[in-house]
């Protein structure tokens, strides 16, 4: 049974990724959603010092049990109003939030995807899974779908996958996900962006990715695109922004947002793209 695992909290960030997962479960053929919820984000709400010493308020752990099967309920129904025919399964861990996943990953070999809300300037409050998005994208075994929380969903038909005319067989990454890229009216936009001004492609590199692109998605519209920018991220934010897209999907190498994001600031990666979900390929 093909399977998403959303983890949550208290924020409307999550909430946000839920309904995305929802739409997304319905849109790709997935029939079981999966919430989980850690604790470690709340254990000061029951801790409480006096003295030097902590102990255990049994109140303030019953009041937030309480809160959170009413928050997974909550979300449960949001699901199962989008679609009857979706299984809901939800989890509660007292582990850190990466261990947390990988051990349900472990036991729950359906997962195929992660969906995490990722804040943005509107946000509220700050979520705690938007603040570890990096240590689980890049610790899971599975793709993960970064949702920004201003973004509601839409039907995915442009999709922009940033590329390095360098690394060319980096794309075949990209069929191992037919699912997503066959879709009906969909459309990929191959993006490279180089970092010095006025410097010529290699000829014969592009020739190469545009005979490989024909060769393996031939069956798919496509269109290649080169631009100039000298922070990686922002050329991409920027296209994305003056062509329509509806996914941006990240592949390993130079390019990818999960490359820049672990050498870069996080908030150049991730807070800077409001628009667009991410989707950060294994």
């Amino acid at each position: 049974m093909r399977t998403i695992l959303v983890p949550v909290d208290f924020t409307a960030t999550t909430e946000n990724a839920v309904r995305f997962a929802a739409e997304w479960a319905a849109q790709y053929d997935y029939r079981h959603i999966i919430l989980l919820k850690t604790s470690k984000e709340s254990e000061f709400d029951y801790l409480h010092i006096a003295e030097g010493h902590a102990f255990v308020n049994e109140e303030n752990v019953n009041s937030l049990l309480e809160r959170t099967q009413l928050l997974l309920n909550k979300l449960s129904s949001i699901i199962t109003e989008k679609s009857a025919h979706l299984k809901v399964s939800t989890a509660v861990s007292d582990w850190t939030i990466t261990k947390s996943i990988n051990d349900l990953l472990k036991d729950q070999p359906s997962v195929e995807l992660i969906i995490l809300g990722s804040d943005d300037q509107a946000s509220s409050s700050e979520s705690f899974v938007s603040e570890n998005i990096i240590s689980i994208a890049r610790t899971s075994p599975v793709r993960t779908l970064i949702v920004p929380n201003g973004y509601r969903y839409n039907i995915v038909k442009n999709i922009l996958i940033p590329c390095d005319v360098n690394s060319i067989t980096k794309l075949d990454r990209l069929f191992h996900h037919k699912s997503i890229i066959q879709h009906q009216d969909i459309h990929l936009m191959f993006l490279n962006i180089h970092t010095r001004e006025k410097a010529a492609i290699n000829n014969e590199k592009e020739k190469e990715l545009q005979e490989y692109i024909h060769q393996y998605l031939t069956e798919i519209p496509s269109s290649i695109h080169y631009s100039y920018d000298e922070n990686i991220i922002n050329g991409i934010l920027n296209f994305a922004s003056s062509n329509e897209t509806d996914l941006i999907i990240a592949l390993p190498g130079r390019h990818s947002f999960l490359y820049y994001m672990a050498s870069r600031s996080i908030s150049e990666g991730i807070y800077q793209n409001m628009n667009q979900p991410v989707l950060i390929l294994k």
